[in-house]
C-alpha cells in the first residue's frame, strides 16, 4: 500500500534525481503517491541534507500533468488513511486544490458506496465531478452567484433550480443534499439520457457496473452531463481525473 501525500503551501520542486535537475515544480496542495519498492536517498543539495522519496505525482493547473520523480519528503504531507468525516468537507464558491479535493472525493466515495454503487461507477462520477466543480459542492459557474440560471454545485446542475427547487428549504451546499439528489435521480431515472452513448445503458445500470472506470466516466458525461463539447480530449480528460481518483482512493481505503 503506497503512501499518498501532498505538496505545501509553497509548492514543491520535483527532481529528475535525487537533488538532481529540477523536472517541474508542484502547486500547493498537489497530490503525490510513493513509489512502491524505490528505497529513499539521503544526499545534499545546496549543502543542505534531505532525505529523497520517489513518487508519482499530479500537478494542477493550465500546465496539468503527472509523471515521476524526487522530492525531499520533509516538504511533504502524508494523507491519512483515516477516511474523513462530514465536518471535514469543503463547500465554497472557490475552486478547491487537490488535498481538498480528496477530502470530498473520499467523503463521497464512503456515501455513495453505502448507496450501492460500485467503486468504478464512483470514480467515474468523480472525474466529472472534478472537471465540473472541482469536487466542490458550493462553487458556482464561473464562481458567479447572482444569476440562479446558472449551474452550480458537485455536478454543475443547470439552471441551478434543478437542485434548489427539489430541496427546498434544505441548504443547497450541503454535501449529503447534494448527494442525496444524485441517489434520487438514479432511482427516477432523471437527468439522465441513455440514447447519448452507446450501448445504451440507464442510470440504474450505470451506479452498478463493473465496466473500467474510464468506460463509465464515458458514459456519465456522454448521458449525464451532456456537455456540447465531447471531443476527445474532454472525454480523455474526465478518464485521466477518474483513474487518479481510483488509484489514490484505492491506496487509502
Amino acid at each position: 500500500m503506497a503512501t499518498v501525500r501532498h505538496a505545501p503551501s509553497g509548492g514543491l520542486n520535483v527532481r529528475r534525481t535525487a537533488a538532481g535537475d529540477k523536472v517541474t515544480t508542484l502547486n500547493a496542495g498537489d497530490l503525490m503517491y510513493d513509489i512502491a519498492g524505490v528505497a529513499p536517498v539521503t544526499k545534499a543539495l545546496n549543502g543542505t541534507s534531505y532525505v529523497w522519496i520517489k513518487v508519482h505525482y499530479y500537478k494542477s493547473g493550465d500546465s496539468a500533468a503527472e509523471g515521476d520523480g524526487w522530492v525531499t519528503r520533509s516538504n511533504t504531507t502524508i494523507i491519512s488513511t483515516t477516511a474523513p468525516d462530514k465536518s471535514s468537507t469543503f463547500s465554497s464558491n472557490s475552486y478547491l486544490k487537490q488535498n481538498e479535493m480528496l477530502v470530498n472525493a473520499r467523503y463521497i466515495y464512503k456515501y455513495l458506496s453505502d448507496e450501492g454503487w460500485t467503486s468504478n461507477a464512483i470514480y467515474a462520477i468523480l472525474g466529472n465531478m472534478e472537471a465540473e466543480s472541482t469536487i466542490n459542492p458550493g462553487i458556482w459557474n464561473g464562481l458567479i452567484s447572482t444569476d440562479p440560471k446558472r449551474a452550480y454545485g458537485l455536478v454543475q446542475w443547470k439552471p441551478s433550480t434543478k437542485l434548489t427547487d427539489w430541496l427546498g428549504t434544505k441548504s443547497k451546499s450541503d454535501i449529503d443534499n447534494q448527494l442525496s439528489r444524485i441517489v434520487y435521480e438514479t432511482e427516477n431515472n432523471e437527468q439522465w439520457q441513455s440514447s447519448k452513448f452507446s450501448p445504451a445503458m440507464s442510470f440504474a445500470e450505470f451506479i452498478v457496473s463493473t465496466d473500467t472506470c474510464a468506460t463509465l466516466a464515458e458514459y456519465f458525461l456522454k448521458c449525464y452531463e451532456k456537455p456540447t463539447d465531447v471531443s476527445d480530449p474532454v472525454v480523455k480528460k474526465r478518464q485521466s481525473n477518474a483513474n487518479k481518483w481510483s488509484i489514490l482512493i484505492g491506496y487509502l481505503v
